[in-house]
């Protein structure tokens, strides 16, 4: 009797422990399983990394780098990052300010003489990476593409044929032309292909190992294919990149996205002077783009009760998706690389960023994230 008695009581003081053990998941967990419902219910695959302080503290592949012949992503494979390109030409374009061999502020026919006189007329670096010149918005509304490697003199006379739509600097419009030109101008002022500058202004001095600019005659060995979700299932879809000039065309790793990310927390590689610039945000009206990089505001979690600043930068292109936040008041990175175009990418950061703070989802509806 005593002894079922005691058995009983220890059953009593057993269970609900064991009930919260089963219910009970890690950060990573709770991660994993979010991620896992955007697999089944939305054909997710590619490569996610999240970091805290610079630490990876999430780091997983999904789906495949290769479906027709069955080859699983890892975080070792190499996605385009789509308009995330816009960042690394934003920054090595600072790099070039600093060395004094570009000027914010100079008219840009100064280092792209072969522009048309008449879209020069009134722009700077500053309009272009602020997306204020009114020029066009992207190539493909001027001509069609071939597939072949374009060339730079090539993608200069295209531009040639467009218009200004209004008087740089009085109004803002996301377009590619902007960091096209922007693009120009440092292979001008450098005297090297927007490929070689990249590597010798970024890559190489961040040790970005497997990043660089891909062309049809130098594809990445360890690149994953592209893919598009439709009605008809998943199906192969790629961009020909060499229309992407500084826009589109960089590729890249979780890792190397998380090296390049940290080194805009220090004024090691860049001056906090031309930090200030690339991270000074405009308001609404002007799209919160400071130079290559959106400035937004984020919730916290509950222990918090004001605004977190977000620093971001995404990129859509056929077949890849890409997204990196950097919620700068908790030093928190969220990287997401996809091999297939066609899912809610955005929602899943703020999600994954919920998860790993502990934030509230429901207060993102109050916070205007667009």
């Amino acid at each position: 009797m005593i002894k079922s008695l005691m058995t009983s009581i220890a059953l009593m003081l057993f269970l609900p422990s064991l009930a919260y053990g089963k219910t009970l998941t890690t950060v990573s967990d709770k991660l994993n399983q979010h991620i896992e419902h955007y697999v089944e219910e939305e054909n997710f695959q590619g490569a996610i990394l999240l970091a805290k302080q610079g630490k990876i503290v999430f780091e997983k592949a999904y789906g495949f780098a290769d479906i027709e012949n069955e080859i699983p992503n890892t975080t070792q494979h190499q996605f385009l990052i789509g308009s995330m390109t816009k960042s690394f030409t934003a920054v090595a374009v600072m790099r070039l300010v600093e060395q004094n061999k570009l000027d914010l502020h100079a008219p840009i026919a100064t280092y792209i003489p072969k522009l048309d006189s008449k879209l020069a007329n009134g722009i700077t670096l500053h309009h272009l990476l602020k997306h204020q010149s009114g020029l066009t918005r992207h190539l493909e509304h001027l001509a069609s593409f071939e597939e072949k490697d374009i060339t730079s003199s090539e993608i200069l006379s295209i531009i040639n044929t467009s218009e200004q739509s209004f008087e740089p600097g009085t109004q803002y419009e996301y377009g590619n032309l902007n960091y096209h030109l922007a693009a120009l101008a440092i292979e001008n002022v450098t005297g090297k292909s927007y490929a070689e500058a990249m590597h010798t202004l970024v890559f190489a001095p961040l040790q970005l190992q497997q990043s660089g600019v891909e062309r049809i005659a130098t594809p990445p060995k360890s690149r994953a294919n592209g893919y598009r979700k439709s009605m008809f299932g998943i199906n192969r879809d790629e961009n020909i990149v060499s229309y992407a000039l500084g826009t589109g065309d960089i590729y890249s790793t979780v890792e190397d996205i998380l090296k390049w990310e940290q080194a805009l927390y220090t004024s090691s590689f860049l001056s906090q002077q031309s930090l200030d610039l690339i991270f000074k945000g405009e308001n609404k009206v002007f799209g919160y783009y400071g130079y290559g990089f959106r400035i937004r505001e984020y919730q916290r979690s509950s222990e918090h009760t004001k605004f977190g600043k977000l620093t971001r930068h995404g990129g859509s292109m056929d077949g890849f998706s890409s997204n990196l936040h950097r919620y700068t008041d908790d030093q928190l990175t969220v990287i997401i690389l996809a091999n297939v175009r066609g899912f809610p990418i955005r929602t899943l950061t703020f999600e994954l960023k919920e998860i790993a703070l502990g934030a509230d989802s429901m207060q993102r509806n109050r916070t205007p994230y667009e």
